[in-house]
């Protein structure tokens, strides 16, 4: 009896709407089908986007349709490749890099709310897994990924993957601090470390106004997080062949690039939701549609620094991040805590005990 009781309760939640939700929100959106789509449409906007830049020919006019079934072949033609593991590698650890660092760089997607339901569900926000504490969680993956990152170099027992290993291990150093400092700025203003909570503090001006040098900090620190030029020292192709992921093939090295646009991907919503009011926006848009184009706006300013700007030395990496990123970091919770203090009718949610 028992069983039976459990068998029917089992077949009422496979059937209810929850579930329903829940499984439309994991392989739809913003699940495996919407990253995958986001990663193959923004491969090829990269190239074409740095092929007008650059006044590259090739690029912007290879295949039918601007191009658009190349990232499709290209996915094709790695699916094909030979997984080559150097003779000399960890094998536990090289192997088990490309899927962490994909693994972990996908959960952070499932934290992120994308703004409210349609009224037809039975959830307030469109989100994967809703907790108060989502900003930390991402937070925590961002932290992760490198030091998989380190890891693999590590394992694959080659010098241009060590060096890229010590590369990350350093830029991490260099700009996790600075990230974390413009952060507690966002989650002073708003009170709370829920990202809903965030967005919605900003409904009558967006942080990018209240703390312009936080907005700043944050996304510079975080276009190094990300490994994007200037910031692409653990890779540097014209230096170290590709950095810690050299060695990869195959598959492996698919995980491996599909977790930097996944990366790309929750940085540019990250970016969004704390300081340029996420979802928020006027109501002929809906909300999500609100929040995807702003994100789709910052993912393109992110991609124009592979265009236009000179990649750093590791000494100028170190300076930026703990002479200037670090003290103007400081310097705008030091603001945040004046204006609460001596004028805090101008921010939403600030109040300091006494």
């Amino acid at each position: 009896m028992a069983a039976v009781g459990f068998l029917g309760l089992f077949l009422d939640f496979l059937f209810s709407m929850y579930f329903l939700e829940l499984l439309l929100k994991v392989v739809v959106f913003p699940g495996l089908m919407f990253i995958s789509l986001f990663a193959m449409v923004v491969i090829w906007f990269e190239r074409k986007f740095l092929a007008r830049i650059h006044l590259r020919i090739g690029p912007l006019h290879v295949g039918p349709m601007m191009g658009l079934f190349q990232p499709i072949a290209d996915f094709l033609k790695v699916l094909g490749k030979e997984i080559i593991v150097p003779s000399n590698a960890h094998r536990t650890m090289y192997n088990l890099a490309p899927i962490l660092v994909v693994t972990i760089s996908g959960m952070g997607l499932a934290f992120i709310p994308f703004g409210p339901s349609p009224s037809v569900m039975s959830i307030k926000n469109w989100v994967i897994y809703y907790t108060p504490f989502n900003l930390l969680l991402i937070l925590m993956f961002f932290t992760i990924r490198p030091l998989i990152a380190i890891g693999a170099g590590w394992a694959s027992n080659s010098k241009f993957s060590t060096i890229g290993a010590l590369r990350a291990a350093f830029q991490l150093l260099a700009y996790e601090v600075p990230l974390l400092i413009s952060i507690a700025s966002v989650i002073m203003l708003a009170g709370s470390f829920d990202l809903i909570q965030i967005v919605q503090s900003q409904s009558k001006v967006w942080f990018i106004i209240l703390q312009p040098i936080g907005f700043l900090v944050f996304f510079v620190a975080m276009m190094a997080e990300l490994g994007r030029r200037p910031f692409d020292l653990p890779h540097a192709e014209q230096e170290i062949v590709f950095g810690w992921p050299t060695e990869y093939t195959g598959i492996q090295f698919m995980c491996v690039m599909l977790a930097e646009y996944i990366d790309l991907c929750v940085g540019s919503l990250l970016i969004t939701a704390l300081f340029l009011g996420g979802w928020l926006g006027p109501a002929f848009i809906p909300p999500i549609a609100w929040f995807l184009l702003k994100s789709l706006i910052v993912t393109v300013v992110i991609i124009m620094g592979r265009g236009v700007f000179p990649r750093f030395r590791m000494d100028q990496l170190l300076d930026l991040g703990w002479t200037v990123l670090i003290p103007l970091a400081l310097i705008q919770v030091l603001v945040v805590l004046a204006l609460a203090q001596f004028a805090p009718w101008i921010l939403p949610n600030v109040t300091l005990g006494g």
